[in-house]
């Protein structure tokens, strides 16, 4: 059966009801057994000093082959990686043909709550990954691009907020709901249905997040940032005073109402901090990190 087909039974499904009374379809986690897709992540970490030139950028590109099987009651999803790239303010590090070959997988199981209960191979594919960049940055062992939580942060928290953040939902466009934030930084995280929209052989749902931040948090997680950028740059962070400082979230996903088989998604943060220097010259400092995931079905 298509997607499409499926999608489309979904709704008449539970659309109709015996008593006559309409049944609002709602976001629904249940992707088929047997699917398999390619999924494109691209990460984007940049600092800027507005008003200079200066700019470090380092940008990296995971490609991995994603299935679906059942496991008991729960789902597996086992993520394989098929290609890496990394790039340096424009140099390419890794440009995909050294690859650990194929047992660098992340998988996760998820209950029929959509829910992650176990994560396998994290540690293991954090390992292998640094392993491959450290030979050719040159960088301290300690000084790790993927850590444990960032390849979590890749394989479970975006699925999480692709998934667990909708499930249960109305799919209807113009819909909106409340979410509990787990970020101490937000106050209040709004999700929005802003249309339907046809992805290849199926029908997704473009949905957005707004956020509510937390003045004094969302300050003191920017300063956390600015602090250690300055001290890297020779720069004592208790001599420099810090006049403002935001942060600042958008998010963005497509999925298929019927499946929460993700086509597309953004995520990004920004943080602006303004310091006055020991010698009262002003130092604007902004970081900004950026996902982007695509999807592509055979």
């Amino acid at each position: 059966m298509s997607r499409r087909l499926g999608w489309a039974l979904s709704l008449l499904a539970t659309g109709c009801a015996t008593t006559g009374q309409s049944v609002t379809p709602t976001f629904t986690y249940a992707p088929p057994p047997g699917s398999h897709w390619v999924r494109t992540v691209k990460i984007v970490t940049e600092t800027t000093l507005p008003g200079s030139t200066y700019r470090q950028l380092v940008e990296r590109e995971l490609v991995w082959n994603i299935g679906v099987s059942k496991e008991g009651d729960n789902t597996l999803v086992t993520q394989q990686l098929q290609r890496l790239a990394i790039r340096v303010n424009g140099l390419d590090l890794i440009d995909g043909e050294r690859m650990p070959g194929t047992n660098l997988s992340v998988n996760l199981v998820v209950d029929r709550s959509a829910h992650v209960v176990e994560v396998r191979g994290a540690e293991d594919a954090a390992r292998l990954l640094n392993g491959l960049v450290r030979p050719v940055s040159g960088g301290d062992p300690g000084d790790q691009m993927f850590t444990l939580d960032a390849v979590k942060e890749i394989a479970v928290a975006r699925f999480e907020m692709v998934v667990r953040d909708v499930v249960g939902h109305p799919t209807a466009p113009g819909s909106t709901w409340d979410v509990e934030p787990d970020d101490p930084a937000v106050q209040k995280k709004t999700l929005a249905v802003d249309k339907l929209e046809p992805c290849g052989a199926a029908t997704c749902a473009r949905v957005s997040t707004q956020y509510v931040v937390d003045p004094k948090r969302a300050a003191r997680r920017a300063m956390r940032s600015a602090a250690l950028f300055l001290a890297r740059n020779g720069v004592n962070p208790a001599q420099a005073e810090v006049q403002s400082a935001t942060l600042d979230y958008k998010d963005e996903i497509v999925v298929e109402p019927s499946t929460l088989i993700d086509h597309f998604g953004t995520f990004s943060q920004t943080a602006k901090v303004r310091f006055v220097g020991a010698s009262g010259q002003p130092i604007p400092v902004e970081f900004r990190t950026a996902l982007e995931q695509s999807s592509a079905f055979p």
